[in-house]
């Protein structure tokens, strides 16, 4: 009355009723468990995803350093690489062993194949080359950061990315920018668990490393990366806890005369081998990398090749799925296949290939 508003007052809910708008209440408010399932974006396909710790290792003159180069443009132009879709961004790189000279020989080259213009520095690829002229500001920054402490190392992953937060670090090879004894258990750790720190300040970021390995015992040796990839880094890792411990495990060895095959192990996730060859533009000079398709022997299991040779030359996923091949495993076997380079899809149909894919 008088305008003013009187409380009116009410019995008290009985226990049932209590108990069941608790419990409408706490189903209504989010959990844990509730959150997006999703895994984290690809960086590059079926190789690097965001906020992974990536490891790269193959025997000296393999060609890892070269291979990061040729991803290096195609990331930072958001170009395909030899058959991975990869997610245009920047690029820190930290490279110990290419010289300038080198350096910019290749990206030039690679460029030019591409058709697209060489990477902006420090715009779009925030550079740091130990063998390049010391006045160069970055290289300058790289060995005043050296002539510290790991602490000071970090800071300079930290300070680049945060002008670039999702940009692709890549460290050629770790030892040489960490100076750890990988022998050393307990100092390896020390440095896996500040390089985590670091990437859940970027969670859109992701830190690629490379290791030479040590020299293998070919008598002994009988592991084959493109077949046994688990195995072939055991035996030529050893016990090197920072590559174990790594969300993606990549190794890089000879395969044939002049081919490359690229395998390893990704937790959680299946890992399809690749194999590039080095693209020559004259007489010992290169231009990056183009997929080579590996033959179907090494790359499918009996079964999946008794599967793949049933598949006509050209055809859609549901004129043949059920029919020719289990749909579930159809699926498998042509995603295996289109990584390797050994079939395509466009507007619906798929084909099968023979040649690599450019570039």
């Amino acid at each position: 009355m008088n305008g003013v508003d009187l409380e009116v007052p009410t019995s008290p809910p009985a226990e049932g009723e209590a108990s069941a708008s608790a419990q409408s209440q706490q189903s209504a408010t989010p959990g844990y468990f509730d959150g997006d399932e999703k895994p984290r974006p690809e960086i590059v396909e079926g190789l690097i995803r965001e906020g992974q710790l990536v490891t790269f290792a193959g025997p000296y003159g393999t060609g890892k350093s070269p291979v990061l180069t040729d991803l290096t443009v195609h990331v930072v132009r958001g170009i395909a690489w030899c058959g991975r879709r990869v997610s245009q961004r920047a690029v820190v790189a930290f490279d110990f062993e290419t010289p300038a000279t080198t350096c910019r020989r290749n990206v030039n080259n690679i460029a030019k194949r591409l058709g697209v213009a060489v990477p902006s520095v420090p715009g779009e690829l925030d550079l740091y080359l130990e063998h390049d002229n010391p006045n160069e500001p970055a290289t300058k920054k790289l060995f005043a950061a050296l002539a510290r402490d790991v602490g000071a190392r970090i800071s300079l992953i930290d300070d680049a990315l945060s002008a670039k937060p999702n940009a692709l670090v890549l460290i050629d090879p770790l030892e040489l920018m960490f100076r750890v004894d990988t022998l050393k258990k307990i100092d390896v750790l020390r440095l896996y668990e500040t390089l985590r720190r670091l990437l859940a300040k970027y969670p859109e970021a992701a830190i690629a490393a490379t290791f030479n390995l040590r020299k293998r015992d070919k008598k002994s040796f009988k592991d084959n990366l493109m077949l046994d990839p688990r195995g072939w880094l055991e035996e030529v890792c050893g016990t090197l806890d920072l590559l174990n411990r790594s969300d993606v495990r990549l190794g890089m060895d000879f395969h044939g005369e002049d081919a490359r095959v690229i395998n390893g192990i990704r937790r959680g996730e299946e890992m399809h081998p690749l194999i590039v060859r080095p693209v020559e533009v004259t007489p010992g000079e290169y231009a990056g990398f183009q997929l080579s398709p590996p033959d179907t022997h090494t790359l499918f299991t009996s079964t999946q090749r008794d599967y793949w040779a049933k598949l006509p030359d050209s055809f859609r996923f549901d004129d043949v799925a059920d029919k020719l091949v289990p749909r579930s495993t159809l699926w498998k076997l042509l995603e295996r296949a289109r990584q390797a380079g050994l079939a395509a899809q466009e507007d619906g149909a798929w084909a099968k290939r023979t040649v690599g894919v450019k570039p």
